[in-house]
C-alpha cells in the first residue's frame, strides 16, 4: 500500500471492509423475523454476491434474498419423509403385520427394522422399505405353500420335470415344425434341452435328417428318463425311508464319439 493512504486514512484494511459494507448495503435486516417454518436467530459468516446467508431455528442457512421472496419457507425437511419416525404399528402388509420398531436397528441402507407377525404364527423381522415396497407377501410360508401345490401337478425328480418332458407342444417362435430343430444360415440346425442345459446335436442339409437327430435325443433323455422315474416313484410310495436315502440322480456325457449316453442312479 501506498505510504500516503495509511498516513490520510485512505486504506483501511486490506479490502475485506470494502466487501462487508458491500454486503450490508444489499443485504435485508431480517434478524427475528419469522418466515414460515423459519426463525431467523442470527447472521452466517457465509457470503455470496447477493449478501450475506442468516442462521435460522431449524439450523439451515438462507440468502435474506431467499427468506424476503419466499424461495425458502422451510429447512427442507417437509419435503423428505423421515421412515424413522413413520409408524405403522398393527399395519398389514398382505400376511404380515407390523408389531413394534426394533429399537436401534437398521438395514445396510438405512431403513428401520420392524418385528412383524405372519399369519402361520411365524415372527421376523423386515425393514420399513422391504415392507412397504418390495411387496413381501409373507415370512415364507405362503413360498412354501406354493411349492407344494407345484409338486402335485409338476412332478420334479432328479432336476427335470416330467411335465416339460413328455409335452410335445411346439414353441409358437418355431418355424420348422419340428421341435428342437431350427433353420440357421441355410442349414437345420438340431438340440435338445434336459435338466435346463442345452445339448446340441448337430447340422444338416435335410430338415428329416435334423428331426430324427432330435427323435433320438428325445427317445434316449426324455422316455427312457421318464420310465425310470415311473419305476423310482413306485419304489418311493412303498418305501419312504429308501426314497430319502436314494434320490434320483441323471447324469448325461458324451462318449468319445460325441454321442450322448445317459446313466441312472440308484439302481432299481
Amino acid at each position: 500500500m501506498l505510504e500516503r493512504s495509511l498516513k490520510y486514512g485512505g486504506s483501511k484494511s486490506c479490502g475485506c471492509l470494502t466487501r462487508e459494507r458491500s454486503y450490508e448495503a444489499v443485504a435485508h435486516d431480517v434478524l427475528g423475523k419469522t418466515f414460515g417454518d423459519l426463525t431467523v436467530v442470527g447472521r452466517s459468516k457465509k457470503r455470496t454476491k447477493l449478501g450475506g446467508y442468516w442462521t435460522c431455528l431449524c439450523t439451515c442457512e438462507a440468502t435474506a434474498s431467499e427468506l424476503v421472496t419466499g424461495k425458502k419457507t422451510h429447512c427442507g425437511c417437509k419435503s423428505v419423509t423421515n421412515y424413522a419416525y413413520v409408524d405403522i404399528t398393527g399395519q398389514r402388509f398382505n400376511r404380515l403385520t407390523a408389531l413394534y420398531r426394533v429399537k436401534d436397528k437398521t438395514d445396510r441402507k438405512g431403513s428401520v427394522i420392524w418385528h412383524c407377525r405372519c399369519d402361520c404364527g411365524n415372527e421376523v423381522d423386515y425393514s420399513y422399505q422391504d415392507l412397504v415396497y418390495s411387496h413381501l407377501k409373507s415370512c415364507g410360508c405362503q413360498k412354501k405353500e406354493h411349492d407344494q401345490k407345484l409338486s402335485t401337478f409338476l412332478t420334479h425328480v432328479g432336476g427335470t420335470s416330467l411335465d416339460a418332458i413328455q409335452s410335445q407342444k411346439i414353441p409358437t417362435d418355431n418355424t420348422t415344425g419340428y421341435k428342437g430343430v431350427y433353420l440357421i444360415r441355410g442349414k437345420y440346425l438340431a438340440k435338445i434341452v434336459f435338466q435346463k442345459k442345452q445339448y446340441f446335436l448337430g447340422t444338416y442339409e435335410k430338415i428329416e435328417e435334423a428331426a430324427e437327430a432330435r427323435k433320438e435325443a428325445e427317445q434316449l433323455l426324455f422316455v427312457e428318463t421318464a420310465e425310470f422315474i415311473k419305476r423310482w416313484k413306485e419304489k418311493a410310495a412303498d418305501d419312504p425311508e429308501w426314497a430319502e436315502e436314494n434320490p434320483v440322480e441323471i447324469q448325461v456325457k458324451r462318449n468319445v464319439e460325441g454321442r450322448l449316453t445317459v446313466s441312472y442312479s440308484p439302481q432299481i
